[in-house]
């Protein structure tokens, strides 16, 4: 039997694109630390990207952007909400090359290198987080508390205590 969340995100990974999805900001508390995560790029709706000269990602950053969006909305806790934001931004048709997933907190100290087929900034629960696409080999390093709050990664992994290695998109 699935939980709420399996079903609800079941749900958005079956169902099409959706477009003009918007956040709503739940009120929560907001830390002024810097982020340590670097900015994500502008979203453009192109279905594939050129990464490296010669690697073609399939990935369209607004429809699954928006579907991620969804998926947040629908759940209660935040823990939920982040591990909801990896099931869609992994699983969903947008994604069809299965493109490893990323959700970090930005208040957090929190490094994420390597290569980087898309970023998207996304309110989750008042926090201020980056969702990132690899398209290639990277690494995700978390200094600090390491809950599902704060950081999950989804995809062609190894994790070593507070670092996830990313082996490939």
């Amino acid at each position: 039997m699935m939980n709420v969340m399996k079903s609800k995100t079941a749900k958005l990974l079956a169902g099409t694109a959706l477009a003009g999805a918007s956040i709503a900001a739940v009120a929560g508390p907001a830390s002024a630390a810097p982020a340590p995560a670097a900015p994500a790029p502008a979203a453009t709706s192109a279905p594939s990207t050129e990464v490296g000269g010669s690697v073609n990602v399939n990935l369209d950053p607004v429809a699954i952007g928006n579907a991620v969006k969804d998926a947040i909305n629908d759940q209660k806790d935040r823990g939920g909400k982040v591990r909801a934001a990896l099931d869609v931004g992994f699983y969903n048709e947008n994604n069809p090359d299965r493109l490893t997933v990323a959700v970090v907190n930005k208040n957090q100290d929190i490094n994420v290198e390597g290569e980087i087929a898309h970023a998207e900034n996304v309110d989750i629960q008042g926090g201020a987080y980056v969702i990132y696409w690899f398209s290639g080999p990277g690494k995700v390093t978390n200094n600090g508390d390491q809950g599902w709050i704060n950081w999950g990664v989804q995809g062609n992994i190894d994790r070593q205590d507070n670092v996830i290695h990313v082996n490939g998109g």
